[in-house]
């Protein structure tokens, strides 16, 4: 039998054991709110324009604030899926949109379903992702195909963002306020600011003026002419994609007031996060997420609330990872995350301020089989021994132009926060110690590496027809193993 299926059987078990003595206080609810594309710093209680995120900036005033969190990948189902699993996607194999989670992994609605808990899903993204464990699943974008599942609720709408994010926004109040006995699990992942980058006129800034027409044909004239925005661009393109901040904001203000009106806010632990984040043309004159491997992109935020149980306006300045999110969940609910076969961490201990409490030394993010991101303190180190080149729209496969990442990159972020500046040849000693600890990582995840399982030619129709399905699969067959650049023994 699997390890993960294991981890599960000893929760389960562990629930029922406990079923049989007193009877324990009722559990929290647990309310998971993702943003799609969320770039760190246009967070204003991470160092972004004042103004942009009172809501967000108010839930870390009353909970606590990671400084530090690493996605996996800059693309959404690598990331999400690790967020729901613990598991890096070397390991749970989503290492590309449209790729089908295999039946051994067990996510996190399927653990806490398994703890009593009612669990439901609010998507204007990843609707047809590997989805388990939900006892309701609304999407706002699916169309005639229906849900994955029958019974489960489905509406269809045009292709706007922010009406998608109304859509979600409601029925997951609805859901979270019904009367029930059971804690309920919420899931709430809201697309914007999702390209395309649409101005939402009701938090529209006084830097836009429209001189600048920000969309896929005029930022992919800049990309292929490797020419950076003018800075008065770059205050347009901003100034939209803070619109789409602040407009998500808001949305997140209407559930939290939607908890506090029903008195649930107490009893329900909130954890806010991201999948990724976005370029917005700090590297190769890209705009979006899908080819990068730096930090703009892998940098995510990470906030828990949770009333009488975790401190308020506390700042946890340990590195840690997405893969860390789940296992910190569950050790809050207390439902053990230890021997569950997640490769995250718990860091409760850090939430809680406990002594002793510590983060992730080392962190990794992937892109697809053929990068890996190394982070240790202020360090990244940026693996692409192949020289590979990422072909992410608007760039084109075969072309001579790409996304272009060197063999070996490595980064000091205290005096160089935007990457602009590789001192991989300066530092030598590091960047060999940094490349130790990939091979280590890869050697130790090489036996998970198989071909990905797709979803159904219908599915995939779907998120082509959203231009959602872009990846790594143009890159060369003869393209070797990362592990075959590794010493024997490493």
């Amino acid at each position: 039998m699997s390890r993960y299926l294991l981890g599960t059987t000893a929760c389960v078990v562990a629930l029922a054991a406990a079923a049989c003595g007193l009877q324990e206080p009722r559990a929290p609810n647990v309310l998971l709110i993702s943003v799609d594309t969320l770039r760190l710093d246009r967070v204003t209680c991470y160092g972004g324009p004042e103004g942009n995120t009172p809501h967000i900036d108010g839930l870390a005033r009353q909970g606590v604030r990671f400084a530090s969190v690493q996605a996996p990948r800059g693309l959404t189902w690598p990331s999400v899926t690790t967020l729901m699993t613990g598991l890096h996607p070397r390991t749970h194999q989503i290492r590309n949109n449209g790729a089908k989670l295999d039946e051994q992994f067990v996510t996190l609605p399927q653990r806490l379903t398994a703890a009593g808990y009612e669990t439901g899903a609010f998507l204007s993204n990843m609707c047809d992702a590997p989805n388990r464990g939900l006892a309701v699943l609304f999407c706002s974008w699916w169309g005639d195909a229906g849900p994955p599942a029958p019974g489960m609720r489905r509406q269809w709408m045009s292709h706007d963002q922010p009406e998608w994010d109304t859509a979600i926004t409601r029925e997951a109040i609805t859901f979270m306020t019904k009367d029930r006995d059971p804690p309920f699990f919420a899931w709430v992942h809201y697309i914007d600011p999702h390209k395309p980058f649409d101005l939402v006129p009701e938090f529209a800034r006084d830097e836009y003026d429209g001189s600048f027409a920000v969309n896929d044909d005029s930022l992919a004239q800049l990309t292929l002419a490797r020419t950076p925005p003018t800075p008065a661009q770059r205050r347009q393109l901003l100034a939209i994609y803070d619109s789409q901040v602040s407009s998500t904001d808001a949305h997140i203000g209407d559930l939290l007031t939607a908890l506090e009106a029903a008195g649930l806010a107490d009893d329900t632990l909130v954890v806010f996060t991201a999948d990724h984040g976005e370029e917005l043309g700090d590297h190769n004159a890209y705009y979006y997420h899908l080819s990068s491997v730096y930090q703009q992109v892998l940098s995510i935020p990470l906030i828990l609330r949770w009333p009488g149980h975790l401190p308020a306006g506390q700042v946890a300045e340990m590195p840690i990872a997405s893969v860390d999110i789940a296992p910190t969940v569950l050790d809050l609910l207390g439902l053990a995350s230890e021997n569950l076969g997640m490769e995250g961490g718990s860091r409760a201990g850090l939430a809680r301020r406990e002594a002793g409490a510590t983060g992730a030394e080392t962190t990794f993010a992937e892109w697809g089989d053929k990068m890996v991101i190394v982070g240790q303190g202020n360090w990244r180190y940026i693996w692409n021994p192949d020289a590979v080149v990422p072909y992410g729209a608007p760039f084109k496969p075969g072309s001579d132009l790409g996304f272009s990442i060197a063999p070996e990159e490595l980064y000091d972020l205290a005096a160089d926060p935007l990457q602009q500046e590789n001192v991989a040849a300066a530092y030598p000693e590091r960047t060999a110690a940094l490349r130790a600890r990939a091979c280590e990582f890869v050697r130790e995840k090489d036996f998970h590496l198989q071909a990905p399982r797709l979803l159904s030619p219908e599915a995939q129709e779907r998120l082509k027809s959203l231009g959602y399905l872009q990846g790594e699969d143009d890159m060369p067959e003869t393209m070797s193993r990362l592990t075959d650049h590794c010493p024997p023994g490493s």
